[in-house]
């Protein structure tokens, strides 16, 4: 007997992207497809949108209304999803300028090793193929060898779209995966770009510049592309013969469970491929931000790191010059104001710095007309509100000192002139303000390239994990912050400065191909992917004696020349520890030495900062989590171990929980178990642990502190308040239900209960076939257009009477309460003992 599949529901963030009547379905082990097909068809009518084969499955749409509830029922069926939709990621675009002699690219190549790789050994990455899964290539490009096809570095390719394709109408597949978006063209240049003696006004090479390409193209030239359709990319490069595929893109946080391009990414790493994906640009969310598409556990989810150098505009104080970085949401232009514009620094009454988040920091302040600075990256309030007060005020400007290091992309209101600057430039226009408080700025009209005071550390976008499961994502981190590469021949020159975890990842892929290249070799994916990060680099921030978080960096900085040179592997590749209440005691780790002389091993452990991830008696995340120094108590079965030739030896390693820390701030800490061989010029291994202090099962889960959830009206496009006493016409309106998540939830549900108390079910959202009940992740601070980032459910009344419903039922006129209510963390999800639960109020209709 076939046992019934299992639904498995979108993330948070996803529902509004649903695709109506379409599913991926995945079949059980040893299902024909056929026979899976016959069972579908007595039951559902539908068209195969495409079809997998490691996959074991199938996209289809249904051709009448049926919820995937009694799709998953049917005999043969392991799983089904929704098909969601996807944007091209964001990634942030500081132009070159013009006139730029030395872009100092090889600066990101100094700090992983693989400058050193290009000049003594000659390591190119030839002959092995690269699966661009992304909106093309410009194979015409010259760097990327100028042809595609038979005989081109562009060998493969296939475009699933076509141009006109934005997520909301048919793709129009053929055999051209030329770019007209931008993003692939530029991602395949991190790869393995060769700009050298061809004229290019920037000469540089990518990672691996003798790799060969394919372009598997899956979004239109503007727009979003589907879980098919990157599924069915996925599928065509490992037929193609890819050694790794790279996903430069994903959706917000994330259960595994509920993401069947990681599980499918698993799968072709068991069958040899290489999967390297996206950690995700939502690091000023705070934590559980990591992008969905690097979860799988063989696949390599990858952080960002800053560029030591890039191109930025300036400005002039006291005689010094400094850079700047306008908010995204900002024109790409430089400031332009008067020259007798004046510095006002923003003070708190200790003399502190302020984050001026309250109007009322600006009392007996005169900033009209002039630049303020202020402190940012701390928890108060976000960006776009210090924005919003300072020009409500007056000021001209905005100037966000970085906290606590570095220069990266700022948030901030729609046109409004406000940008970061470096934590130890604050800190020089304080000093020289109070010196002269009449001192002007001078700001200039091109970007200059500079060495960065903050580069090489952790990119400030980057994401911070850990995912739902308290699973140490990201793996690794890898140059993305200001990186220059390729861009389409038809956008200008070809070449472009980005920044985004969209850039590390192909640094990432690079490199695989190097170590494969060299060694001439292919271990299955998870295998290298140990070797990587058991070989990064944790990196420190200036001034900090221990490294950054696990969180936020993974194992550490990819550094490619340790990583072939390394005599010694270390497992496992990560130490999850879990929370206080399920917190993981003991492991044991296993160090084998694959010289041929025995070698001796110290171990010790090396603390990471820890992050106060919420601030006390808050509900939603701090956008920037507080660096502290609660630290894990690390002890070993033995300090020292010797291990012959070729042999392994396990250790166990205890673990406690920081006696530091406040458990009501949910604590992320961290760091590293160290393995150092004696032997002068053998390199040391390491393996990241991490963990939260408290019990997770305690973290709120709605964000309360704007208002939510709450019911609404939607009429006439406009959402209004519900008078007392209201009774809806749904043939005019509709009731709208506001939520908005700061932590992952093992099932979140909007539940309908009759005026007796009783539960009628489900709210049905009908204009996205949305289910309002299963596993989901967390809500980012901003939408792509900076907006406060939520999710709306409308409802006509209609419900899913149960988890097995197959279709609406529309409730008869009365008066209902809604209530929403979300499953804490690591709980049974006995409801509502369970359940975070919020009783709306009722409605009449």
């Amino acid at each position: 007997m076939v046992s019934a599949g299992k639904l498995n529901f979108p993330i948070k963030g996803y529902e509004s992207n649903i695709q109506p009547g379409g599913f991926i379905v995945e079949y059980e082990p040893g299902v024909s497809r056929t026979n899976a097909h016959n069972n579908l068809r007595q039951k559902v009518d539908f068209d195969v949108r495409a079809e997998y084969k490691i996959f074991n499955g199938a996209a289809i749409t249904v051709k009448s209304f049926h919820d995937g509830r009694d799709i998953a029922r049917i005999p043969g069926v392991k799983n089904v999803w929704p098909i969601i939709k996807y944007k091209l990621p964001k990634t942030f675009k500081p132009s070159i300028p013009k006139g730029a002699s030395k872009p100092l690219l090889t600066s990101s190549h100094n700090m992983t090793g693989v400058s050193y790789l290009h000049e003594k050994y000659k390591y190119t990455g030839k002959g092995v193929k690269v699966g661009i899964i992304d909106s093309g290539i410009d194979y015409m490009h010259p760097a990327l060898g100028g042809c595609f096809g038979e005989g081109c570095r562009v060998r493969y390719g296939w475009d699933f779209v076509g141009d006109d394709y934005t997520g909301g109408n048919t793709p129009t597949a053929d055999a051209d995966p030329m770019d007209c978006a931008g993003h692939g063209t530029h991602v395949a240049g991190v790869v393995g770009a060769n700009a050298m003696n061809i004229g290019a006004p920037y000469p540089f090479v990518g990672v691996a510049p003798d790799v060969t390409f394919g372009s598997y193209r899956i979004f239109g030239c503007y727009g979003s592309t589907s879980t098919e359709i990157i599924m069915s990319a996925m599928e065509r490069a490992y037929h193609d013969g890819m050694d790794i595929i790279n996903l430069s893109l994903g959706r917000g946080s994330a259960y595994l469970a509920g993401v069947p391009e990681a599980i499918l990414g698993d799968k072709l790493v068991e069958a040899g491929v290489h999967v390297i994906a996206a950690g995700g640009n939502d690091g000023d969310s705070g934590i559980w931000t990591v992008l969905d598409t690097g979860l799988g556990n063989l696949s390599s989810s990858v952080a960002a790191v800053d560029n030591i150098a890039g191109f930025y505009y300036t400005f002039k104080y006291a005689g010094a010059t400094h850079p700047y970085f306008p908010s995204w949401l900002w024109p790409s232009k430089p400031f332009d104001f008067p020259a007798s514009a004046t510095l006002v620094p923003i003070f708190e009454k200790d003399g502190k710095l302020s984050e001026a988040c309250a109007p009322a920091d600006y009392n007996g302040i005169d900033v009209k007309g002039r630049v303020v600075l202020v402190l940012g990256g701390l928890t108060r309030c976000s960006t776009n509100l210090r924005g919003d007060i300072a020009m409500a005020a007056g000021a001209s400007a905005i100037l966000v000192q970085t906290i606590p290091v570095g220069l990266t992309f700022a948030d901030g209101p729609q046109g409004v002139p406000m940008a970061s600057i470096e934590f130890h430039a604050g800190e020089d226009l304080i000093a020289a303000w109070r010196k002269n408080p009449a001192g002007t700025i001078t700001w200039s009209k091109d970007k200059t390239l500079l060495n960065i005071r903050g580069g090489g550390i952790p990119s400030s976008f980057s994401s911070f994990g850990f995912d739902g499961d308290l699973r140490l994502k990201p793996d690794l981190a890898a140059p993305g912050g200001n990186i220059l590469s390729t861009y389409p021949l038809a956008f200008g020159d070809g070449y472009t400065v980005l920044s985004g975890t969209s850039m590390s990842t192909p640094y990432v892929a690079g490199s695989h191909a190097l170590w494969i290249s060299a060694k001439k070799t292919k271990p299955r994916g998870d295998v290298l992917r140990n070797i990587f990060k058991s070989t990064a680099t944790a990196l420190h921030y200036p001034n900090s004696g221990v490294p950054a978080s696990v969180a936020k960096q993974g194992a550490g900085l990819i550094n490619v020349v340790r990583a072939l040179q390394v005599t010694t592997t270390i497992s496992p590749d990560k130490i999850e520890l879990l929370d206080s209440k399920h917190f993981v005691k003991t492991v044991t780790i296993k160090i084998t030495n694959h010289g041929k002389r025995a070698e001796t091993y110290h171990l010790y452990n090396v603390a990471a900062q820890s992050l106060n991830s919420y601030s006390k008696n808050k509900i939603y995340p701090n956008h920037t989590p507080v660096i502290g120094t609660d630290h894990a108590r690390v002890k070993f079965s033995t300090r020292k171990v010797t291990i012959k030739g070729g042999k392994t030896a396990s250790v166990k390693v205890y673990f406690a929980v920081p006696k530091t820390g406040d458990a009501a701030e949910w604590p992320l800490y961290s760091g590293y178990v160290v393995a150092n061989p004696v032997t002068k010029g053998s390199i040391s291994v390491s393996i990241p642990y991490g963990g939260i202090k408290g019990d997770v099962s305690k973290i709120p889960i709605m964000d309360t502190t704007v208002g939510l959830p709450t019911m609404v009206r939607y009429v006439n496009w406009t959402l209004e308040a519900i008078p007392n006493g209201y009774k809806f016409d749904f043939s005019k309106e509709k009731v709208v239900v506001l939520t908005r998540l700061g932590s992952h939830s093992p099932d979140r549900s909007i539940r309908i209960f009759d005026s007796a108390s009783k539960f009628v079910g489900y709210l049905y959202s009908g204009s996205t076939s949305r289910k309002s009940f299963g596993p989901t992740g967390r809500d980012i601070n901003l939408d792509y257009e900076g907006q406060l980032a939520l999710t709306t459910w409308e409802w006509d009344g209609r419900v899913l009477t149960d988890r097995t419903s197959t279709a609406p039922v529309q409730l008869p006129s009365g008066t209902y309460s809604v209530v929403v209510a979300s499953q804490y963390k690591f709980t049974k999800g006995t409801y509502p003992s369970d359940y975070e639960v919020f009783n709306l109020g009722s409605l009449s209709f």
